[in-house]
């Protein structure tokens, strides 16, 4: 039994907003109630041919994958406890940079969402997602308060290019400080190196040897979303992710998750030779 559904509350009919800052290629609406391949409007993540773009970047790609793990997670735990499966419902958004959030949303929008996950690229050259985030969260206008609801626990999923995760830190940082001083409670962020691999990555197995260490820190973040807690707590609580909790970032908490050391050599090398 993971750490996503081991101990984890009932999170059935949760409402989790997605929000893509910057870089992001999809053409969205702020606010659009996603598609999904189960039952029930919004339960689950857009797939290609539903909508979204062929080539959906790294941090679309780490959205999909968190919104997957957790319309998994909680079909599971309601088969284990022996009650009705309600998918969770999906609200996704793009925030570019300079701008707010919209000041008006439909009525399945932001701002009835019990939790919002934010992903990001985190890459030489390109927008802050940080200084956007936070734009959007201490603008002091009434449009910031109406998309993303006073107290809303906020997340990140950061994809950076470097192997250790370094241009993703700060980013991390800054964008827990933002949402902490904005009085949204911070979860905590998940840093995927070797973003730029992400396309590829995500086409091998979810739990393979390949892809197991970030697909288990994304499933970490899974069950603090489902416990209503941060990661250090779902650390404490469940003793999940004690490997990859990296202890200089302990406040706020912070994974940092790498493919498979070989799988990223053999990609690189390829990726150098045009194959």
């Amino acid at each position: 039994m993971t750490a996503a559904t081991k101990g984890a509350r009932e999170a059935a009919g949760l409402r989790v907003g997605l929000i893509k800052l910057d870089e992001g290629c999809e053409s969205r609406h702020p606010g659009q109630v996603c598609g999904s391949r189960h039952a029930g409007e919004g339960s689950g993540p857009q797939h290609p041919g539903e909508g979204p773009s062929p080539n959906p970047s790294p941090a679309a790609l780490l959205l999909d994958d968190f919104a997957d793990a957790l319309a998994a997670y909680t079909r599971i735990s309601a088969r284990q406890n022996g009650t009705a499966a309600v998918a969770p419902r999906f609200v996704r958004a793009r925030l570019e940079a300079g701008h707010r959030l919209p000041a008006t949303l439909e009525a399945g929008g932001l701002t009835g969402c019990d939790v919002v996950i934010c992903a990001a690229c985190c890459t030489t050259g390109a927008p802050d997602a940080a200084a956007t985030l936070c734009a959007a969260l201490q603008d002091g206008s009434a449009a910031a308060n109406d998309a993303v609801r006073p107290g809303t626990p906020i997340g990140m999923l950061a994809a950076g290019n470097a192997h250790d995760g370094s241009d993703a830190r700060e980013v991390v940082a800054r964008a827990a400080s933002t949402c902490q001083s904005a009085g949204h409670p911070w979860i905590g962020g998940v840093i995927v190196t070797d973003g730029a691999l992400l396309p590829r990555l995500m086409r091998t197995p979810r739990l393979g040897a390949w892809r197991r260490d970030v697909s288990e820190a994304v499933d970490c973040l899974v069950a603090a979303v489902r416990l209503g807690r941060s990661l250090d707590e779902v650390e404490g609580i469940l003793g999940a992710g004690t490997e990859n909790l990296d202890a200089r970032h302990r406040a706020p908490s912070v994974i940092v998750a790498s493919p498979h050391t070989l799988w990223r050599s053999v990609v690189s090398k390829c990726r150098r030779l045009g194959e």
